[in-house]
């Protein structure tokens, strides 16, 4: 996304993206909760989880690829395990389900795990662990399990994409109401970013894919034909998905389509009253923020607190999105014969 691309209010797209997924199929809570959550990731400048997803998630509902009718519910794991089940739908609705639930189980045994399987794309997993800090919860989530669908992202020291991004999500309340918030993918980069840069016609950044011969490459359609994803930090990133890819197939079966994931909270409070954590985490997060920055560095900055600002400054100006994805979204509505006077709120034509 560039800063000089249009821009448009969230509130828009908002009203575009409801009845657009209604019209896709999904029930209209679900729709509700799944429009928010891409417009949030948008507003948050993390547009590899934004509203450009639309139109794979309508190319997939035509296709029949997931359950795009589903609604998430409860059930248990063979060893009785808690399970949300998504029910091969979206799994963004699924996840709320699922942390809020965690959150509290944490509040009233001091520590809780709950997975979500069966579920397409969950969207920015972030989002969801900065929830249960907010509620004052210690948040893990991480997930695997679909490689035999998704061999997105090369070993380390590999030529050919074997694993999936298999991501983490880390959140731990912090010195205000906007929690610490650590969200990344194993691979060096989401593999949203490859098909939100072929959409809006643009190259990647270096150093993020090899192409079907194992070579660098900045074209998106080296990576679609054939190529794969470089892991994150080398045998780091490596490492850490094959262990979200254990957890997710060899803990909870191999997954449908998505991911299959576990969300562990854990109440802060069992560990120290909020006012005395408040006190210590300020004083560890301001030494950080007082840190000189390095060379072609305006400052420190606090993991989360990007996506927080650029969330403000985005409600305030508006969010830009290329005039491709504007148009993909456009020719995509008006294929699933939504009506002329929504499209128009888009169509800059």
């Amino acid at each position: 996304m560039l800063e000089t691309d249009p821009r448009i209010k969230p509130e828009v797209l908002l009203q575009f993206a409801v009845p657009y997924l209604e019209a896709m199929g999904c029930k209209p809570r679900i729709a509700v909760e799944v429009a928010h959550h891409l417009v949030d990731a948008e507003l948050c400048g993390v547009y590899s989880h934004g509203i450009f997803r639309l139109v794979p998630y309508a190319e997939k509902a035509l296709a029949g690829d997931y359950n795009v009718g589903a609604e998430p519910f409860w059930r248990h794991a063979d060893g009785g395990a808690a399970l949300v089940d998504g029910d091969n739908g979206l799994g963004i609705s699924a996840f709320l389900l699922a942390v809020d639930e965690a959150v509290k189980r944490a509040k009233s045994s001091g520590i809780a795990a709950v997975g979500v399987v069966n579920v397409d794309h969950t969207g920015r997993i972030g989002d969801f662990a900065a929830r249960a800090a907010r509620a004052g919860c210690l948040s893990i989530i991480f997930g695997g399990g679909s490689r035999k669908n998704w061999r997105q992202v090369a070993p380390y020291g590999g030529a050919k994409g074997v694993l999936p991004t298999n991501p983490y999500a880390f959140a731990i309340p912090a010195d205000g109401p906007d929690p610490v918030v650590i969200d990344f993918a194993t691979s060096s980069g989401a593999g949203g970013k490859v098909f939100a840069a072929k959409q809006a016609g643009r190259d990647l950044p270096e150093g993020l894919c090899i192409d079907a011969n194992g070579r660098p490459t900045v074209n998106p359609d080296d990576y679609i034909n054939g190529g794969a994803l470089l892991p994150m930090a080398g045998p780091k990133g490596y490492g850490m998905a094959l262990v979200a890819e254990l957890l997710g197939e060899a803990l909870m079966g191999q997954a449908r389509d998505g991911m299959n994931w576990i969300c562990i909270c854990i109440d802060m409070n069992n560990y120290r009253d909020s006012t005395s954590y408040k006190r210590a985490a300020e004083d560890c997060l301001h030494e950080l923020r007082s840190c000189p920055p390095a060379p072609g560095f305006d400052r420190v900055e606090i993991p989360g607190e990007r996506e927080f600002q650029m969330r403000q400054k985005r409600t305030a100006l508006g969010i830009p999105i290329p005039p491709a994805t504007i148009e993909a979204l456009c020719n995509m509505a008006r294929k699933l014969d939504i009506k002329h006077e929504l499209v128009a709120l888009l169509d800059i034509r």
